[in-house]
């Protein structure tokens, strides 16, 4: 028994998390996580005063337990190919957000112990947390059919599904504590910005059939917000 067990989560973890076959469980699971995780975290932090109920919450359970259990990979693995072209085409989104932010972002006055803390703690676990359960989400739903109207209406769904998470857990719980930049005439680029960097990441994972290059886009896209905001997240926790 314990020999089986062993070659079945060793063949899940050689599996792309993408490729996955999920049921009708993994339907209702992303549904909530997309539908419910987000009010979830924005009703813990008022609750609680700060961000680590929803962060225990949003990472341990949502990005971690569910989707290692579901697909028995984080997708962590080194990629056989680095798609090179998509990567540095995907560098460009988050140093264009960082010009359109400079000078518009309020100093936060952080202490060095916290904003240094804050770059070396949460801008890595951030960054390689929050696609997991974004891409459980659309994977759910693209991967439950393979033929006919229902694969299509699977993939729409899915991608529906990705779009209202990622702008729910921002809307309802980042903003909360994260640094807001100030209106510019060019403000309303960054939403057709942060669209296409949550296109880049998908396609990353897509054609890699691995987290890293997503991980390496989302972590310059957190570190820019750190560095122009001079942030700590440390006092917003409790």
């Amino acid at each position: 028994m314990s020999t089986y067990v062993e070659g079945h989560f060793s063949r899940s973890r050689s599996i792309p998390g993408s490729s996955f076959r999920s049921t009708n469980l993994d339907l209702v699971l992303a549904t909530l996580i997309a539908l419910a995780t987000p009010f979830l975290c924005q009703w813990l932090f008022k609750q609680t005063g700060g961000a680590l109920a929803s962060l225990l919450l949003y990472y341990g359970v949502c990005c971690i337990a569910i989707v290692w259990w579901r697909k028995g990979t984080l997708d962590y693995r080194w990629p056989s190919r680095w798609p090179w072209l998509l990567f540095i085409l995907s560098v460009l989104i988050p140093l264009a957000t960082a010009v359109l932010g400079f000078g518009s972002t309020p100093d936060y006055h952080a202490s060095l112990p916290g904003f240094v803390l804050t770059l070396l703690i949460w801008v890595p676990l951030n960054a390689s947390m929050e696609q997991l359960s974004w891409f459980y989400v659309l994977d759910s739903w693209r991967n439950r059919w393979q033929h006919g109207i229902l694969r299509w209406v699977g993939l729409i769904v899915g991608i529906v599904l990705l779009l209202i998470v990622v702008s729910l857990i921002h809307l309802l719980f980042w903003l909360n504590f994260l640094p807001l930049s100030k209106p510019t005439p060019y403000s309303w680029l960054i939403i057709p910005l942060n669209l296409l960097l949550t296109a880049s990441y998908a396609a990353l994972y897509y054609r890699s059939n691995s987290m890293f290059p997503t991980f390496f886009i989302h972590l310059l896209s957190d570190l820019q917000g750190v560095l122009l905001a001079h942030y700590a997240i440390w006092p917003h926790l409790l």
